[in-house]
């Protein structure tokens, strides 16, 4: 009896399992009415404080001090450098985290004021970045100079290659915005 129920409770059952599975609700389905409007795309993908300031080419040698063979002396004085670096560039990482909250706020507007806006602070933040990257650059020269010759050349190659991966991510993150749907600045 027990085998029974449950054959004919399963070949019941079955079938509308199935079905449930194999139809989409309307929630599933794509719709044209947000399909079509290119020109009300997301703003571009955020850019963060935390970000640029990972692209500290002093954290990345006190990362890379066990590859680099350093010295407690060299350590120390890094460690030193990057204090110095980060109250540096403590006002301009505050003026990237302001241009960046304004520039989505202007891209997600449909406003030609706000628009402008978006446009004046790319340029802001373009500009901002380069004066973070040149006292980057400055640092890390200072630190190299401390290096002996093969500790040199291996940092020169992270370096060099922590420096294009941070403008690749920078032209991803802030880069001219037209593919986003905003204005070229």
């Amino acid at each position: 009896m027990n085998r029974r129920f449950f054959i004919i409770a399963t070949l019941l059952t079955l079938p509308s399992v199935a079905a449930a599975q194999r139809t989409r609700t309307q929630s599933d389905r794509r719709t044209e009415m947000f399909d079509k409007d290119s020109s009300r795309q997301t703003p571009p993908a955020v850019l963060r404080v935390r970000d640029i300031e990972d692209q500290s080419p002093i954290k990345l040698l006190i990362d890379k001090r066990k590859d680099l063979k350093l010295t407690d002396a060299q350590l120390s004085q890094l460690k030193d450098s990057e204090g110095k670096l980060k109250d540096k560039n403590a006002p301009l990482l505050k003026a990237v985290d302001s241009l960046v909250r304004e520039l989505r706020y202007g891209m997600g507007s449909p406003s030609e004021d706000s628009r402008a806006r978006a446009r004046n602070a790319r340029i802001g933040l373009m500009t901002t970045l380069g004066d973070i990257r040149t006292n980057y650059d400055a640092s890390a020269k200072d630190a190299l100079a401390t290096f002996e010759p093969d500790q040199q050349s291996k940092a020169t190659e992270l370096l060099d290659k922590q420096k294009q991966e941070a403008e690749k991510f920078l032209q991803e993150r802030v880069g001219s915005g037209d593919r986003r749907g905003g204005e070229r600045p």
